[in-house]
């Protein structure tokens, strides 16, 4: 296991508040697929107080180059700034800061650079905070636009998730069986902190040419329990059932934090019960009822591979690319469910990840060809008011959709895929 760095750091603050100064618009350099040379940092949010919010970050140091400035160690040197916005694609800055970090890693020692940095964002509304990461050994940087939701007291962001044994945050959504978290409020309160497990089973999603009329999630708790927020406002917590906690401080509203539990191994595919459920998509409902029915489902699916793709060469290469397209897709797109089973994760398995993504605080179109080229395809997400999580989008369904559906999907049944990833 990776270790968190005990890492040197020079922090070099420079901060600009001066309101209304007018900037460019910045792009997000997104693409939902993990490319060898590029940073991938990962960010949480934590409202400390009223006025006061904590950016959470965490980077791979396999991810970023150090070198020997000194002729003696070797160090990173990163920079870390964001821009503070009104809305997400204002050209107004609120607020701006950089952030200089320096690790020593003499002994190219794989660890994550942890740390944090103070936002200003006052009580009473949402922010949009474009942060951006520069390598500046190596050049390259990453892009991306987070949503300060700092309307209540009571939303997720109000509390931070760490791992109990390292007192570090966690930065996703799920955890593991048995895995021991302690979940910090903001506040300094003993008070109780109400807890509603699901152990809903959510369908996949539909074709994107099947017209489905979007109806409200329907979460209808299968048990619930209180939890006792210590003195510091903070409790233990470990996960003994597969499901999801929604965990609130108030149940009269829907707001509240929410930690899912998948499988032992999201969101990497390991056992074949997980490598069979993806190949819904691209098998008819014959071939996935005799995959789920063998009595050996590893051999099984490699039989599967093997006869679509024709020999075992070919069968190899298809297998990792579309088992790769899953944990891309668990890693990005996961909400109430695993992110392959939502309709960002379908698009995704059947046409990998899109040439063009044009996003906003609300939708994502992505574009597979060129931009305004009348050949290309276009599919477009909106965001779904979701209290269980803020990563829920519904596809725009049409049935024009239907040929290259089914022509994404031969291409996947002959051993290829639609783009070569």
């Amino acid at each position: 296991m990776k270790k968190i760095s005990p890492f040197l750091i020079l922090f070099l603050f420079i901060v600009a508040c001066n309101i209304s100064r007018q900037t460019t618009k910045s792009s997000e350099n997104i693409n939902y697929k993990h490319y060898a040379n590029s940073i991938q940092p990962e960010f949480t949010i934590f409202h400390t107080n009223d006025t006061v919010s904590e950016l959470h970050f965490k980077i791979s140091s396999k991810e970023i180059m150090y070198k020997r400035e000194d002729g003696i160690n070797f160090y990173s040197n990163l920079l870390i700034s964001y821009n503070l916005l009104p809305t997400y694609d204002s050209k107004v800055i609120i607020d701006s800061t950089s952030v200089r970090l320096v690790d020593l890693n003499n002994e190219n020692t794989d660890k994550f650079l942890i740390g944090k940095i103070n936002v200003k964002a006052m009580k009473g509304r949402t922010y949009f905070l474009r942060v951006k990461v520069v390598d500046l050994n190596r050049n390259i940087d990453a892009t991306v636009t987070l949503a300060i939701e700092k309307n209540d007291d009571l939303n997720r962001q109000n509390f931070l998730v760490k791992d109990k044994k390292s007192d570090t945050p966690i930065f996703r959504n799920y955890i593991k069986m048995n895995e021991e978290i302690t979940i910090n409020y903001k506040s300094k309160i003993s008070v109780n902190i109400f807890v509603r497990y699901y152990n809903n089973s959510f369908p996949l999603a539909s074709p994107p040419f099947s017209i489905v009329e979007l109806k409200p999630l329907q979460h209808k708790q299968d048990s619930a329990f209180t939890l006792q927020l210590d003195t510091d406002g903070a409790v233990n917590f470990s996960s003994f059932k597969k499901g999801f906690y929604h965990f609130q401080l108030d149940t009269s509203s829907k707001v509240g934090l929410t930690l899912f539990n998948y499988s032992d191994f999201f969101p990497e595919v390991k056992n074949a019960l997980d490598m069979i459920s993806p190949l819904r998509f691209i098998t008819s409902k014959q071939e996935f009822d005799n995959l789920n029915s063998s009595t050996n489902k590893k051999a099984a699916i490699e039989s599967f591979w093997l006869n679509i793709s024709g020999n075992q060469e070919r069968a190899k290469v298809i297998i990792r690319k579309y088992y790769n397209r899953v944990l891309d897709a668990n890693q990005y797109f996961t909400s109430y469910l695993e992110g392959w089973k939502t309709d960002r994760g379908m698009i995704f398995l059947i046409y990998g990840s899109p040439n063009l993504i044009y996003k906003t605080a609300n939708y994502e179109t992505w574009t597979y060809g060129e931009e305004n080229n009348v050949n290309s395809l276009s599919y477009s997400f909106l965001k779904v008011n979701n209290p269980f999580t803020n990563n829920d989008f519904s596809l725009d369904r049409s049935v024009v959709f239907k040929q290259s559906w089914y022509n994404a999907v031969d291409i996947l049944r002959q051993g290829k895929t639609y783009l070569q990833d």
